[in-house]
C-alpha cells in the first residue's frame, strides 16, 4: 500500500484469528480487528477494555493490515470494537480491506450510518434496547439507512423482561426487514447464554425470526482473543 493510505493511523485494540461467534456466518474462519474507543456505554458490555479511545496507540493502515494478514489465512475479516464506525479512518480501512478479504463484516450498535457500501461488504448492526444504555434511541437514527443495504443483518440483543416486548415492538416501529432481524441471548457466560435462550428460542420460532448463537462464549467464556 502507498499513497494516502500510508497515513491512515487506527487505534487497536486487538487483532486475531478465529472463529465468527455471532450474526449470519457464525463459525467461520475469520481474522478480527478490534479497534478501540467507544462511547455508547451497553450496561452489558464484554468489552469495556475497548471503552476508553486513549488506551491505544494508533498504529498505521498498512501494518494494520499486514499483521492481520500474517496470522494465517481467512475467508472473512470482521471490524469490530469499541464502535468501529466512530474512527476517523474506517471509510479507508474498509476500502482496502474489501480488496483483500473475500467478505468484510462490520460490527456496529448503528449509532453512524455506514460510510460506503459494497457487494462483499456486510454490516452486523445491533441497534440497542432501551435497557442497554441511556443512548439507545441514538442507535436507531439510521436503521433506515442500513436496512437500504441488503447486506445488512440486524442483531439485537435480548436479556431479560422488558427486553423480549421492546425487541418486538422495535422491530416493527422502525419496520426492519424481518428476514434479516436476528435475536440473540445476552450473557457473558455459558449458563447466562443459555438461560436467555431458551426463551429466546421459542420467541423466535412464534415470530418467524432468526435466532442468533453466541459460539464464542459457549467455546471459551469471556475471553480476550477468541
Amino acid at each position: 500500500m502507498s499513497g494516502p493510505v500510508t497515513a491512515v493511523r487506527l487505534r487497536v485494540s486487538e487483532s486475531f484469528l478465529s472463529l465468527q461467534g455471532e450474526g449470519p456466518t457464525a463459525g467461520m474462519p475469520a481474522h478480527f480487528l478490534r479497534l478501540q474507543g467507544c462511547d455508547v456505554g451497553c450496561r452489558w458490555c464484554d468489552s469495556r477494555y475497548t471503552w476508553d479511545a486513549g488506551a491505544s496507540e494508533a498504529a498505521p493502515l498498512d501494518r494494520v493490515l499486514s499483521t492481520l494478514r500474517a496470522l494465517g489465512e481467512a475467508p472473512l475479516l470482521v471490524v469490530t470494537g469499541g464502535e468501529p464506525l466512530q474512527h476517523e479512518g474506517v471509510r479507508e480501512l474498509l476500502a482496502a480491506a474489501i480488496g483483500l478479504w473475500p467478505r468484510v463484516e462490520v460490527e456496529t450498535s448503528g449509532l453512524l450510518p455506514p460510510p460506503i457500501a459494497h457487494e462483499r461488504l456486510a454490516w452486523n448492526c445491533s441497534p440497542k434496547l432501551p435497557s442497554a444504555t441511556d443512548r439507545w434511541e441514538q442507535t436507531w437514527a439510521h436503521v433506515a439507512v442500513f436496512a437500504a443495504d441488503p447486506n445488512t443483518t440486524f442483531k439485537l440483543v435480548v436479556g431479560d423482561d422488558p427486553d423480549t416486548a421492546d425487541a418486538l415492538r422495535l422491530v416493527v416501529e422502525a419496520g426492519l426487514p424481518r428476514a434479516r432481524v436476528v435475536l440473540m441471548p445476552e450473557g457473558l457466560t455459558d449458563a447466562a447464554v443459555k438461560a436467555h435462550a431458551l426463551a429466546l428460542a421459542e420467541v423466535c420460532r412464534r415470530e418467524g425470526l432468526r435466532f442468533g448463537p453466541r459460539l464464542h462464549v459457549w467455546l471459551w467464556g469471556a475471553r480476550r482473543g477468541v
